[in-house]
């Protein structure tokens, strides 16, 4: 299971957007966060990488998730970009969200490896069964 975000992790993100490594958008509703993703460019091939998407626990099936995936694909289309692409592990049920979207597994499963920020500022390396999924904008 997903662990939910961490002040920690969210604070990483923003150091990681100041040093140009992703773009974090945040989605609200009534003023509230209710959302994140993070998203970034990669000139080859002309493609926009969705990743650490989160929806509050209190806000999931709520279509918060679908609505911040439409809004990263049309902004794919504004800079131009031909294909959105993201990993998801194996069995995360939002396969079936970005299948519904119109994504589609490429390649085979593969291990994806990353850092958790812990609240106590410790960092725990993660690894999970994942698959990549693309779409055509």
């Amino acid at each position: 299971m997903i662990p939910e975000v961490t002040d920690a992790q969210l604070a990483n993100r923003w150091r990681e957007q100041t040093l140009g490594y992703r773009e974090l958008l945040v989605a609200e509703r009534g003023g509230e966060l209710v959302g994140t993703v993070s998203i970034a460019e990669l000139q080859r091939p002309s493609s926009i990488h969705l990743f650490a998407l989160e929806v509050a626990g209190e806000h999931r099936n709520e279509g918060i998730g679908g609505d911040i995936v439409r809004w990263v694909m049309d902004e794919a289309r504004r800079r131009g970009r031909e294909r959105v692409f993201l990993e998801v592990r194996t069995d995360n049920p939002a396969r079936r969200l970005y299948h519904r979207l119109g994504f589609r597994r490429v390649g085979p499963a593969f291990v994806n490896s990353w850092w958790l920020f812990n609240a106590d500022g410790s960092q725990t390396r993660m690894e999970e069964p994942s698959v990549r999924m693309v779409r055509r904008v």
